[in-house]
């Protein structure tokens, strides 16, 4: 893995970390194409405003959602590519290590 990749597996997994952006992360999982709005995250959750957009911003910057605009509302949608291959190197590494060192860890 180079540089380049460990910092993407570091940013994703860090901005995963916090139980209150797993939470987010899994709602939008449930309809990635259909988005959330910052209202419902707010009503389904129960997070105060500012705690919220921390957390969003958080996910925003490393690139696992994104946010658009839609008349007055902001909705954020998933943008899993990135952490996907992020796993996807992850996991070709793991297999590329020999069997006898995956049963020694």
């Amino acid at each position: 893995m180079n540089l380049d990749k460990d910092a993407a597996l570091s940013r994703h997994f860090n901005a995963l970390s916090h139980p209150r952006r797993a939470r987010i992360f899994r709602m939008l999982i449930e309809r990635p194409g259909a988005g959330k709005s910052f209202d419902h995250f707010r009503a389904e959750t129960g997070y105060a405003a500012s705690s919220l957009i921390h957390h969003l911003r958080e996910m925003e910057r490393c690139g696992l959602i994104r946010r658009k605009r839609k008349g007055q509302v902001v909705a954020y949608f998933l943008t899993p590519i990135p952490l996907v291959e992020t796993i996807g190197a992850v996991l070709d590494l793991c297999r590329a290590r020999p069997q006898s060192d995956r049963r020694a860890a």
